[in-house]
């Protein structure tokens, strides 16, 4: 049991969250994909929907911010929602990459 989501085992998807990101041309190949290629990891202090923003790229470069569900109980990642990286974020959390 963990309290970040690095220690995330498995990935939970249903019609709702599939929708929701496709609702933002995010398929959930991308989603794996900005997971793989080592994001940053902040806290979702909204705290509206998730606990985490997963930020990073995809592996054709896109920039993606992904807000994360995590269920420390079971090791589960329930991606939220997401959107394209802003510029504030970038600068944020990606400088430099």
């Amino acid at each position: 049991m963990t309290n970040h989501p690095l220690g995330g085992e498995a990935w939970e998807w249903d019609e709702g969250n599939e929708a929701e990101l496709f609702g933002h041309n995010i398929p959930p190949c991308e989603v794996y994909e900005v997971w793989e290629n080592g994001p940053v990891w902040v806290p979702n202090v909204r705290h509206r929907a998730g606990d985490w923003k997963m930020i990073g790229r995809t592996s054709g470069g896109r920039r993606l911010t992904i807000v994360i569900r995590l269920y420390p109980d079971r090791g589960m990642l329930r991606p939220i929602t997401g959107w394209k990286t802003t510029a504030g974020e970038r600068s944020k959390y990606l400088e430099g990459s």
